[in-house]
């Protein structure tokens, strides 16, 4: 039978990789101190590279509503780009944080895969769940029970055996803990998924009315059921034959998922394509309690997902097209289009191709953590605009990170209004590889925030420049608060150099040390800031600095809620509108008081 084919027509003809860059992409790691990770299976496939990832954090919390850069790296390039056809999906996920562990989001306390049984899910160790988990223990029975599509392009790929477990991609079947192989591969899925779309980035708009229409944000789906669960018949006419229910299952019921042009990156590349030198990036406004119940509990445990697809034109003219004409069963075997490894004629020699037919056509995929969506504090309503500002980047030199990269704010440059909020909550990990370079303890993220005078400054701004210029936070308990990051139980050099006998690199790794920060935790939360004053403030963190780490730095221009112009135009209207009412009285008591003076002016008119 002949279902919707999406993603999954993208090419690779060589290891690509995407990193999501915040929130922090874990590339499969958790707590493991290596270069490389443990175990490529612990959660999803993400067919990365080993060495990509970072390392766990505590969780992030960020408020219902709010503005979240997501900002990722893409290895074969994308966007409008005449060597390649590219889409990008991201998505999210929740569970209560109090549910059943074969339903609970978790981060899990292991590198190894959960258990394919009910006994993995709820496995415990030490009193925490075991093993890591995003989607729930059902999916993953439900996708191994349930036929394979086969209306989709496989090339000339033996897939060893029938379920929803094994695609072009993944023939063996391979296990990434409960994802469903073919719900990866394939965008937009045509049976229930636990995972929302935020967003589709398409290299043409022309693609985006089918990518909406047929999200499971919007549009219901149906399943072949035997008492409620699912049975192996992939359609209606296979289930009815089988004398099985044909079941819907209602979508998630929020806003189909926004669609835009991807940003533009060039291949061969992990690092800052888009505008302005940045990395790309898609700003997200995260959803309301409307949208999300367990939000109105504060009880949300959340992971996000980016998928990264690529795919050439050597699939046909519309054989990358995801609503009609797209490449699909009729070209399998003899018929395909690319076959592996070829040996062609060119310009009168012939040349062997290095083509692989699982990988002709692919999909890479990172997601972030566990993080939290928090109902709005008391007194900030629903109209306030809030943003989150964090870091990004790990401990190590340039070398040491990649793929990822070394530390900066994000975002490093933002502009708001007078009466925006912003959050400020920045995560890192205590087990970087040893040995990384970086200041204060080995292995640890680390970072502050203070303000300076302008970006080229590498100290602190003086209490006494503070005092003749505007602050960025009011107060200057404030200003402590985000220096010392919650620092407590501190010696002072003197105190130090005593302690460790003088011993210089004893006094830099001192976990007492917080000229360094390292008494400081993995997590800090600054709190939701209100901007009072306007102007452009510039900032830094102490201790990534050195000549290795350099220029973790940021700036936040606030303005007027109204620019100059507007606030002429304000003041013009409100004047219009006073002489209006004024001429409108008048002319009332004329026509009230036929034989008055006023009445003689307008009459004259």
């Amino acid at each position: 039978m002949k279902f919707i084919v999406a993603l999954s027509l993208f090419l690779a003809l060589v290891n690509a990789d995407c990193y999501m860059m915040n929130p922090r992409g874990s590339n499969d790691r958790l707590n493991e101190a290596n270069t490389d990770r443990n175990n490529a299976n612990r959660m999803f496939d993400s067919q990365n590279n080993a060495k990509g990832g970072f390392c766990y954090g505590p969780a992030m919390g960020y408020y219902e509503g709010s503005l979240l850069t997501i900002e990722w790296t893409a290895q074969h390039g994308c966007g409008i780009n005449a060597k390649l056809v590219c889409n990008i999906v991201l998505q999210y996920m929740c569970s209560n944080s109090d549910a059943a562990p074969v339903d609970l989001l978790r981060d899990g306390s292991t590198t190894n895969t959960i258990t394919n049984n009910a006994q993995g899910a709820t496995a415990e160790t030490n009193g925490q769940l075991t093993y890591g988990m995003h989607e729930p223990y059902s999916f993953y029975q439900a996708c191994s029970t349930r036929q394979r599509n086969k209306g989709l392009w496989i090339n000339d790929r033996n897939l060893g055996g029938n379920t929803a477990q094994f695609t072009r991609q993944n023939n063996n079947a391979n296990r990434f803990a409960y994802e469903c192989p073919e719900e990866r591969d394939y965008f937009p899925y045509w049976a229930p998924v636990p995972w929302v779309d935020i967003a589709v980035l398409v290299p043409t708009l022309d693609y985006c009315p089918f990518y909406q229409a047929e999200s499971f944000n919007v549009k219901s789906k149906f399943i072949c059921t035997t008492g409620g669960v699912q049975a192996a018949p992939n359609n209606q006419a296979d289930c009815a034959q089988a004398g099985l229910d044909w079941t819907e299952v209602p979508a998630h019921g929020v806003p189909a998922p926004d669609c835009v042009i991807a940003p533009l990156s060039r291949d061969n590349h992990l690092g800052n394509g888009g505008a302005g030198g940045h990395n790309n990036f898609y700003n997200w406004t995260l959803p309301f309690a409307k949208d999300l119940p367990c939000i109105a509990n504060d009880n949300c445990n959340c992971a996000l997902r980016i998928r990264y697809n690529i795919s050439t034109g050597d699939l046909g003219a519309n054989g990358n097209r995801p609503d009609s004409g797209f490449i699909d069963w009729n070209m399998n075997g003899a018929a395909s289009p690319i076959t592996q490894d070829p040996t062609l004629e060119a310009s009168g020699a012939n040349f062997t191709l290095a083509v692989d037919t699982s990988q002709f056509g692919r999909t890479f995929e990172d997601r972030s953590y566990m993080f939290h969506i928090r109902p709005r504090p008391s007194g900030v309503t629903g109209s306030n605009r809030i943003f989150n500002l964090n870091v990004r980047g790990k401990r190590g030199n340039i070398v040491q990170t990649y793929p990822a990269t070394e530390y900066d704010f994000m975002p490093d440059v933002f502009e708001g209004r007078v009466g925006d909020y912003i959050h400020f909550q920045w995560t890192g990990c205590d087990t970087n590889p040893a040995g990384n370079a970086g200041e204060g303890t080995d292995g640890t993220d680390r970072s502050n925030m203070v303000q300076v005078m302008n970006l080229e400054s590498s100290v602190p701004a003086t209490a006494e420049w503070l005092k003749s210029n505007t602050p960025l936070f009011d107060t200057p308990e404030l200003r402590l608060h985000f220096a010392m990051i919650g620092q407590t139980g501190c010696l002072t050099m003197e105190e130090l150099l005593a302690k460790n006998n003088n011993n210089a690199g004893a006094v830099e790794q001192d976990k007492q040390n917080c000229m360094k920060l390292n008494a400081g935790t993995p997590y800090f939360d600054g709190g939701l800031i209100r901007m009072n004053s306007t102007g452009t403030f510039y900032y830094m963190n102490t201790r990534n600095n050195n000549f290795s780490n350099r220029g973790q730095k940021g700036s936040i221009a606030i303005v007027p809620l109204l620019p100059s112009w507007a606030l002429a135009l304000v003041l013009v209207g409100a004047g219009a509108f006073v002489l209006a009412g004024g001429v409108a009285g008048l002319m009332m008591y004329a026509k009230s008081h036929p034989h008055s003076g006023i009445a003689e002016t307008f009459s004259k008119m």
